[in-house]
């Protein structure tokens, strides 16, 4: 049933030039929610609590910074499949650090636009800790079928691909 997924995803693997190009917006938008994030702990906002520690840190930039692998090997690689395991790895770490932060959830959502410029502020003043706390539940529920599914089609379009190189 899937099957002619799986082909069409072959067929997509090569990446034309174009498309190398725009894994670059995806490293804009980590650099954008680096920056917005470390300006919270350089500035001290008040963004981060008191209990906001070492390890909070690790599991809040790693999975972020972690983030710029998979476009970087799909840059370099021209190649979706390749990066696919990188995905996979990313989805399960942000899957972790979501989890871990809707129980240890060390953030004042009072002060979250603090690092935007006064005019712009309320884009996501309105993002109360209720509301992040949704975003983090459907980022889990989504990342866990995300997780799932690129690996059911990395090891798809793996065999279609070595069944293409064999002919």
């Amino acid at each position: 049933m899937l099957e002619s997924t799986w082909k069409k995803e072959a067929e997509k693997d090569k990446l034309k030039d174009a498309e190398r190009a725009s894994q670059l917006v995806s490293w804009i938008f980590t650099a954008i929610a680096a920056w917005f994030l470390l300006a919270h702990w350089t500035e001290d906002t008040g963004f981060y609590t008191s209990e906001f520690d070492q390890l909070d840190a690790v599991l809040l930039f790693g999975p972020l910074l972690f983030g710029v692998l998979p476009p970087l090997v799909r840059t370099l690689r021209g190649r979706k499949n390749v990066a696919r395991p990188w995905d996979i790895v990313g989805s399960m770490l942000f899957v972790l650090s979501s989890a871990y932060f809707l129980c240890a959830f060390p953030f004042d959502m009072a002060f979250f636009a603090v690092p935007l410029p006064e005019g712009m502020r309320f884009l996501i003043d309105w993002v109360t800790e209720d509301i992040a706390k949704v975003v983090l539940v459907i980022g889990v529920i989504g990342g866990i079928f995300g997780i799932g599914w690129t690996t059911l089609t990395y090891f798809k379009v793996r065999v279609v691909l070595e069944h293409r190189a064999k002919l």
